[in-house]
C-alpha cells in the first residue's frame, strides 16, 4: 500500500505520486477508497501511477491487486 501525495491531471486521466515505491509482487488492479480502477501505462515518473477519473485522490490509500 502506497498514500497518494500529489496529483496531476492530464486530460481525463489523473499522474498520482506515491509515498512509496511499486511493489515487486505481480497486480491487476488498483484500489482507492474502495473503489477499484484499472492500469493505465505510465512511463519515467517513478514512484507514480495513472489512473482514469475526474476526482482528486490526493491523500487517499492505494492498494495493488
Amino acid at each position: 500500500m502506497a498514500k497518494i501525495i500529489r496529483e496531476l491531471r492530464v486530460g481525463k486521466y489523473l499522474a498520482l505520486g506515491l509515498d512509496n515505491p511499486l511493489p515487486w509482487k505481480s497486480y491487476r488492479k488498483y484500489r482507492i477508497d474502495g473503489k477499484e480502477y484499472e492500469i493505465v501505462p505510465l512511463y519515467d515518473m517513478p514512484n507514480s501511477i495513472a489512473v482514469e477519473s475526474s476526482e482528486s485522490l490526493l491523500g487517499k490509500v492505494v492498494e495493488f491487486i
